[in-house]
């Protein structure tokens, strides 16, 4: 190695121990400040060997050259007790000519690994290529960050092959305050990326959303879901004590950065996903796009702990296929411009995040709300609960912001910004509207717009209905807005508790949007709206279960519901009494959004034999046009008890007898009552061949359940028929009917049958075979919709209010024991009409009613507080049905017309969908 040049410097001088020079001492060399070898190998200036030092007549030390192992720091002993370090002279000059030089060592790289040895450690300069730049992939490593692509993690970024290893190799070896660089390039993943604490993980360049002109090509900026990665998440990060992740975890930072899900066609993908005692994550520039399931969302562990205190800045979540922010408890958190975009469901949902803020942040065409606050937030002293700020929505398929949140601590919202939201799929109304108030907790607004309109092309009907509306809410103040909306600026729908308007609060309603309109009305402090829907109740938690649910089926899940009533419900004389009937039109609203989960129960009560009275007849002959009731032959007789779903059933026993039925699915279910004399059957679907199944006679009284599947999911037909070949005497087939159904979707069970009774639905035995069949453990629904009263009230004698009240009470806790409680239960009073004129005792169902609710945890429709208690009224509205004219306007005490029952179903399908 070359010696460098020590000495010859104004530092470099010869003292004794009280600091003056001594000239003409002689000196020695050393290798260290203490002990150590003495170093002999010297030249002088002219490279003369010497073996010790000698100062000069003014006592200071020579230029000399060190030892030929390179040394660059030697240690001078002038007899005064101690050695004095001296440093080279040269080293600077040498490194720069170096550095400067074209190729002094034969490569750059080799040079570099030279000093860098001598050294001890890296020189921190990156290497030339072959044209003389430094590239790309070296400048982070000169910064000090980690590099995915660097020689010594090979990832390639070339939207092709898997990087997954090579990315979490880098993000394991960067430790507490590494940078793990992500460089231009596509970078595909297959298996979620595990954060440990305290890394960074830094992106070249994060889209807000790939817009028009923009193509993916254009900004190969990403990392990249591949295909066949379905489930889990992109990034996670876990604090749980779990043998692989630490008990607390958190200081992520995630920057600069896109999570692309374009590639994944289904599944349950999220963007990012932490779970348990993970704290002070930071995001800022970050997006996240086209994930199969959410964009952001936090979860629990097992320990009940939940991540907090975070910080997002500038985060986009665009076109997910589920929800795009999704916290729950997430104390401390805070939202600065951050934006959900086309989402299929809301774009932010906040569950109990006490102490949060949201501010500049923005969520635009969502398949639900847009701002969703929810759940129970705290009561306890010091709690909070969240301050929106400065926030705007914009064509939300439901509420812009929705609060239904219950808690003592109150909810700020300050300048927020709606327009468009409730478009409802396209038709509007729905009773949305810019913002909803249906909370329980305290909320003060202190200013607030809505401005209504249609889609961009023009398409689609105005929204949203209402401006503000309040319903169901406690301790509101409400100031400073201007409401524009289809319908009304603000609803006040006169459930509520403590509202205090403003004075200035401006609503204008209609879809007049040029100058000259003129505002409805201006509120004072004490005002309310003039008008209030009564008889719609729902709690600020109901639907619970059945909600997750419903916004499952839209993503590969399956939700039920299952009505049970009188004639009133099963659709009597609506047009078709599967489509016609209110029940039949909300299964179409649910199902256009959330997927169609098959035609659900055809019950045995939709058939000549049961359908027998004089007006029903006339009705009949208009149902089986339309091919909406069972087509039999042979003799049929209507079975004596209320056994299986829709709680009644017919049998035959002669030879070739059949029943044909309509369905919709993918799988057929057949149910029979088996046990003492019943035997088997045949079925033959659509121009299939016929398939024998046996039933042994015996044993005690149950209903068998026969299962077709792998049908195509459109419409099919199944005709039943007994065949005797059964030996013994006396034998038949007994038919309770038939469901159609598809793997995911939405599936509504109308198991309604005209005269029924509560008492007939009521009998929670399970050898009854009765609730448990209507929604109890054998035949489990999501939420139940009972609607029987009627009858009872037309009944000689009338149901007491307290007897009705125990037959449903049996009914819903049979139910409710059926899935640990988590069925949701809505009660709908039909309008009595002219039903009961004698008794006058429906009123005490309504009564009991709502205490059912709230023991139950239930909402009510109430159809005879909402047409007025009057017939005359609904009359005036053509909302009676005709028997002789199924579908028409007539004059029938209770049953209704194709009009009435979609009024029914518009007043129950938004409390099912908000």
């Amino acid at each position: 190695m070359a010696r460098n040049l020590f000495g010859g410097t104004a530092s470099d001088v010869a003292e004794d121990v009280a600091g003056a020079r001594v000239p003409g001492v002689v000196g020695t060399v050393w290798y260290s400040s203490s002990e150590g070898d003495q170093v002999t190998d010297l030249l002088d200036s002219n490279g003369a060997p010497i073996d010790s030092l000698t100062a000069d007549e003014n006592g200071m030390v020579p230029e000399f050259q060190g030892p030929d192992d390179g040394a660059e720091r030697l240690w001078l002993d002038f007899g005064a007790g101690v050695r004095v370090a001296s440093l080279a002279t040269n080293v600077g000059e040498r490194l720069r000519t170096h550095l400067t030089a074209s190729d002094p060592h034969g490569t750059q790289a080799a040079a570099v690994a030279e000093i860098e040895t001598r050294m001890g450690a890296p020189l921190g300069f990156a290497t030339l290529d072959g044209s003389g730049l430094i590239s790309s992939a070296q400048v982070p490593s000169g910064l000090d960050w980690i590099n995915v692509k660097s020689n010594l993690y090979g990832a390639k970024g070339d939207g092709t092959a898997d990087d997954t290893t090579a990315i979490q190799r880098a993000i394991n070896d960067a430790g507490v305050g590494g940078v793990v660089y992500i460089p231009k390039g596509v970078f595909k993943i297959s298996t979620p990326l595990d954060l440990p604490k305290g890394v960074s993980l830094v992106g070249s360049h994060s889209n807000l959303m790939i817009g028009p002109g923009m193509g993916d090509e254009d900004f190969p900026c990403y990392i990249q879901a591949a295909p066949t990665f379905t489930s889990g998440s992109m990034i996670q990060i876990i604090g749980d004590n779990d043998g692989t992740h630490p008990a607390i975890n958190g200081e992520q930072r995630i920057s600069n950065l896109m999570l692309d899900g374009s590639k994944v066609a289904s599944g349950s993908l999220d963007g990012i996903y932490a779970k348990g005692n993970v704290q002070n994550v930071v995001m800022r520039d970050v997006c996240v796009r086209k994930m199969p399931n959410n964009g952001i969302i936090t979860g629990s562990n097992a320990a009940g702990e939940w991540p907090y205190s975070w910080r997002l800045h500038s985060v986009m979540v665009d076109n997910c296929h589920t929800n795009g922010f999704v916290f729950e408890r997430n104390t401390d958190l805070t939202m600065i411009d951050c934006q959900a975009i086309g989402c299929w469901s809301t774009g932010f949902k906040l569950t109990n995040c006490a102490n949060s803020t949201i501010s500049t942040c923005r969520s635009e065409w969502t398949g639900g709300h847009g701002f969703w606050l929810t759940g129970a937030w705290g009561n306890w002293p010091g709690s909070g609960s969240a301050t929106l700020s400065s926030c705007s929505t914009d064509r939300s398929g439901w509420d812009g912001v929705r609060i239904d949140a219950t808690g003592n601590a109150p909810f700020i919202v300050n300048a927020l910004m709606t327009r468009r939201d409730g478009r409802n799929g396209g038709p509007g109304g729905g009773g949305y509207a810019g913002l909803a108030l249906l909370n329980r907790a305290p909320v003060v607004v202190n200013g607030v717009t809505c401005y209504p309109g249609t889609d961009d092309g023009g398409t689609a009907n105005t929204s949203p209905q209402y401006g503000v509306r309040i319903s169901g809410a406690r301790d509101v103040q409400l100031d400073g807005a201007y409401l524009h909306a289809n319908t009304a600026g603000l609803y006040d729908d006169g459930t509520n508790e403590r509202v205090t308007l403003g004075n200035n609060i401006t609503t204008v309603a209609g879809n007049n949007y040029s100058e000259a309109r003129i505002p409805s009305q201006l509120y004072a402090p004490s005002s309310k709206t003039a008008y209030a829907t009564k008889g719609v109740y729902a709690p600020p938690s109901w639907g619970e279960f059945w909600k997750p649910k419903r916004d499952a089926a839209a993503t590969g899940g399956k939700a039920r519901i299952v009505v049970v009533g009188g004639s009133a419900s099963q659709g009597y004389y609506a047009s078709n009494l599967h489509s016609g009937g209110w029940v039949g039109g909300v299964r179409q609203a649910l199902q256009a959004k959330y997927g169609n989960g098959g035609s659900g129960f055809y019950s045995s009560s939709r058939s000549g034999t049961y359908i027998s009275g004089a007006e029903d007849t006339q009705a009949l002959t208009s149902w089986r046009s339309v091919g909406c009731v069972i087509t039999q032959t042979g003799s049929w007789t209507l079975g004596g008890s209320n056994y299986g779903p829709g709680a009644t059933y017919i049998y035959a026993d002669t030879t070739g007898a059949s029943c044909q039925f309509k369905f919709t699915g993918s799988t057929l279910k057949i149910y029979t009552v088996t046990g003492g004399t019943r035997a088997g059957y045949t079925y033959k679907i659509d121009a299939g061949g016929t398939v024998a199944v046996p039933q042994a006679s015996g044993g005690a009284t149950d209903i068998a359940v026969t299962t077709v599947s792998g049908l195509s999911a459109g419409d099919h037909t199944v005709t039943i028929t007994w065949n005797g070949t059964a030996s013994g005497t006396g034998q038949y087939v007994s038919i309770v009917g038939v469901s159609g159904e598809n793997a995911s979707g939405i599936v509504v069970d109308n198991l309604a049958k005209a005269g029924a009774k509560a008492s007939t639905f009521g009998n929670p035995a399970d050898t009854a075979l009765n609730a448990v069949w209507n929604g109890g453990k054998s035949y489990p629904a999501d939420l139940v919709i009972f609607t029987a009263g009627p009858n009872d009230a037309a009944a000689t004698p009338p149901t007491s209010g307290d007897a009705w009240a125990n037959s449903v009470a049996k009914y819903i806790q049979t139910v409710k024991n059926a899935n640990n409680g988590a069925t949701d239960v809505m009660f709908v009073l039909p309008h009595l009409g002219k039903h009961d004129v004698t008794n006058y005792v429906y009123q005490d169902y309504a009564v009991r009613a709502r205490g059912l609710a709230e023991a139950y945890g239930g909402a009510i429709v109430d159809l005879w507080t909402i047409g007025r208690t009057s017939w005359d009224y609904w009359n005036s509205l053509g909302y009676w049905g005709n028997p002789a004219a199924v579908g028409t306007t007539g004059t029938d005490s209770v049953h209704l017309s194709d009009t009435g029952y979609a009024y029914v179903a518009n007043q129950i399908t938004p409390l099912l969908m908000a």
